[in-house]
């Protein structure tokens, strides 16, 4: 099938959605396992490998294959963690999607960077046996010694800047990102998140030059705003901590997304710079209000499947849907179901923990194109 013509349908469901058809979501955000190396300080995820039986009922490999066959109208993935790549059959997990989802167009996955020959080799491999398009984000929160502290790994910086090198020498600057959480910078070294962007930006150009590497630009270094999950982050007793979501610090991450946004329309496309543009509005719009004026995409575009089948309206709310193993690995029983019951429609009006993560940002963006175009002409 071509691309264009994949494309198409692509721009044609996300438009359904748009106007509230409720078909088969576009995209799937899928947790392939809760192993983490990495001990950030704002995330739990890495404990889970810490807990008895907290790795046990993973979905099998056999059982991402029926996945991937029951659900052959995916678009875009993001297979997430944990470190994605931490699990052994990484590789054959995004593959088995490959060949049951004729029109899959996008793959991503994030990773800490750590280990960076594995992460490298994962990519290469994807990187000729995949169709879709490959993006991959590495997580850097701060300069070399806070960015440590901050993510509990010693020469974490160091690791994650030699990892961003390497995915993007083999798979180019366009598709290689550095993603950075703006949590409660101040509080943890006595300077601003705004502060600590340019420090950071500043510190992986160092970075880069000292190994021979040309620069990053600010277009492929994207600002994530802290969240609280249960069930995914496992953070949510953080939640009390004026540190991480306390008023002054929301201001403070607002400050910062402010003080960058003119920085992220250099070094990408004009489609990438416009949905940053729109991503980081509605992002202050968020941190001051709670809520955005795009309507969330959950349940309607996208769809969220835990490391142990389960399904979620998203990343953020612990509203267990049920699980795919009762479905013969079919997404669309639960989804039908979450929209019959009021789920999807909580959702759109709100009455949900409400959030601006990229995972439900970006199609949520796609899914407004009225008010998308209007960002892109008039930079609201």
């Amino acid at each position: 099938m071509s691309g264009v013509y994949s494309w198409s349908r692509f721009a044609g469901r996300t438009l359904a959605a748009a106007v509230g058809h409720e078909g088969a979501p576009t995209k799937l955000i899928f947790v392939v396992t809760k192993r983490c190396h990495s001990r950030c300080v704002y995330c739990d995820i890495w404990k889970v490998k810490d807990t008895p039986g907290g790795l046990d009922n993973e979905l099998s490999l056999a059982e991402v294959r029926s996945l991937a066959k029951a659900n052959p109208f995916l678009q875009w993935i993001d297979f997430t963690g944990g470190e994605p790549t931490d699990r052994p059959d990484f590789v054959e997990v995004i593959q088995s999607f490959a060949e049951a989802c004729p029109d899959l167009l996008l793959v991503h996955f994030p990773t800490n960077g750590i280990a960076t020959k594995r992460i490298h080799e994962t990519v290469a491999q994807l990187h000729q046996t995949v169709r879709a398009r490959l993006i991959v984000t590495v997580s850097i929160d701060g300069p070399p010694a806070l960015n440590d502290r901050l993510r509990g790994i010693r020469n974490d910086f160091a690791h994650a800047i030699d990892t961003f090198a390497a995915v993007r020498r083999e798979i180019g600057a366009e598709n290689t990102y550095v993603g950075m959480t703006l949590h409660g910078h101040k509080a943890s070294c006595g300077r601003t998140s705004s502060e600590l962007v340019e420090d950071t930006f500043a510190a992986i150009k160092t970075a880069l030059a000292e190994r021979g590497e040309a620069p990053i630009d600010w277009g492929t270094f994207h600002l994530n705003i802290p969240h609280f999950s249960q069930h995914y982050y496992g953070n949510q007793a953080n939640r009390a901590d004026e540190t991480f979501g306390g008023t002054e610090h929301r201001a403070e991450v607002a400050a910062a997304i402010e003080a960058t946004a003119t920085r992220a329309q250099t070094g990408a496309s004009l489609a990438m710079r416009g949905f940053e543009r729109i991503y980081r509005a509605e992002a202050r719009r968020y941190l001051a209000s709670g809520h955005t004026k795009i309507t969330c995409s959950a349940l309607l575009s996208t769809a969220y499947l835990s490391e142990k089948g389960e399904v979620y309206p998203c990343t953020i709310w612990d509203r267990p849907l049920g699980n795919v193993r009762s479905t013969d690995y079919a997404l669309m029983p639960l989804i039908t179901a979450a929209r019959r019951d009021g789920t999807r429609r909580a959702v759109a009006e709100g009455k949900c923990p409400n959030c601006w993560t990229p995972c439900e940002a970006y199609p949520a963006i796609m899914a407004s194109p009225i008010r998308s175009t209007l960002a892109l002409i008039t930079g609201s």
